[in-house]
């Protein structure tokens, strides 16, 4: 219940998040990238803060998380932990090619309200840092803490990686990069895609031991 209850909130903070985009950008957008500016649109605080805006943005790069989670993908296969490998890389590989497929068929052009405080080539919705940052940092999370016997660790683990894809998300919007409905459609989408794949996974798995046991 709880699980079908979390895929029809994502999906309709999802399908929300598209209608939006499809128009001219609303208020709601506007007045998210200009929450982070000044009247001479810079960004709000001290002159170093782009620099750690940037870091932190980062983060959610897909070389950077295609790294890590392949590397984590080999590591699991080699421990023996070969259904834990395939969730991550499903995860992983799947998620660029959605994030990127849905990007050229909306074709959502970046924002034009703001200077850009960084360089961007591809189009805006959504939000590849944000679906990405979710899909890697919650599902490592997932799939690494299933089996733990303190579920509070499992719960703090969870939710630093949501807070964690939290932070690359808003640091998109705080470069001027993407609209907010951008990073909402992308977080959404990357929650939506970790509970697909674990879901499936966790079935396959199930099927699997019943046919050992027979």
């Amino acid at each position: 219940m709880i699980i079908r209850i979390a895929y029809l909130m994502l999906g309709a903070v999802a399908l929300i998040s598209t209608w939006f985009s499809l128009g001219q950008p609303g208020v709601f957008d506007q007045a998210g990238l200009l929450l982070f500016r000044n009247d001479s649109l810079n960004l709000i605080g001290p002159h170093w803060l782009p620099v750690i805006v940037r870091d932190i943005t980062a983060l959610g790069s897909n070389w950077v998380l295609l790294y890590i989670m392949v590397s984590l993908s080999a590591i699991l296969w080699f421990s023996q932990q070969r259904l834990e490998a395939t969730k991550i890389l499903m995860m992983t590989v799947g998620g660029v090619v959605l994030s990127m497929g849905l990007k050229y068929v909306f074709e959502r052009p970046r924002p034009d309200l703001v200077p850009h405080l960084i360089e961007v080539y591809s189009p805006s919705f959504p939000s590849g840092h944000a679906s990405m940052s979710m899909i890697c940092f919650l599902g490592m999370a997932v799939v690494l803490s299933h089996g733990w016997a303190f579920a509070r660790a499992r719960r703090i683990f969870i939710l630093i990686a949501i807070v964690s894809a939290v932070l690359v998300g808003v640091s998109r919007i705080m470069l001027g990069v993407h609209w907010p409905t951008d990073v909402i459609a992308g977080w959404a989408i990357g929650a939506l895609w970790v509970l697909y794949i674990n879901q499936y996974g966790s079935r396959f798995e199930s099927m699997s031991q019943a046919k050992t046991r027979i």
